[in-house]
């Protein structure tokens, strides 16, 4: 009798846990596509935006950087949201990320909650070789 018991309760522990980990589980989704970029620089400073794209959810930009040309040379980048007439707005609240070769980041940005739906990545080149500039390639997603 006490051995069915535990049966009994070891299988109703695995059940339970079975359940909790399913449901806890990590999930991954894309709302949209990668997309290549190539941001080229001519002295520090420089700035480049990405083409503009749909953004559909209030999800982070993700953006990776997968090239670049010139040994030290990086770059920062923030979100951008873009209004009817095509002016760029800055919604990263003061959220700017670091960028080599083989940075990825889930950029935070507000272009959604504030009511845009276009969005684009500022980006500016630093340590920029002042005779060849300097080139960097990469993708970067809307929405993930």
């Amino acid at each position: 009798m006490k051995f069915k018991k535990i049966i009994k309760n070891t299988i109703i522990f695995a059940t339970m846990m079975l359940v909790i980990g399913v449901y806890t589980a990590p999930v991954i989704s894309k709302a949209g596509d990668d997309v290549w970029y190539g941001a080229s620089f001519d002295f520090d400073g420089d700035t480049y935006y990405t083409d503009r794209k749909s953004k559909n959810t209030s999800s982070s930009v993700w953006m990776s950087c997968t090239d670049k040309d010139i040994d030290g040379s990086y770059y920062y980048a923030k979100v951008y949201a873009l209004n009817s007439a095509g002016t760029r707005i800055d919604v990263s609240h003061g959220y700017e990320y670091y960028f080599d070769v083989n940075d990825s980041h889930n950029m935070l940005n507000w272009v959604y909650e504030e009511h845009y739906n276009m969005t684009c990545v500022r980006c500016e080149g630093y340590s920029v070789d002042d005779y060849h500039g300097a080139w960097f390639g990469g993708y970067w997603n809307p929405d993930i």
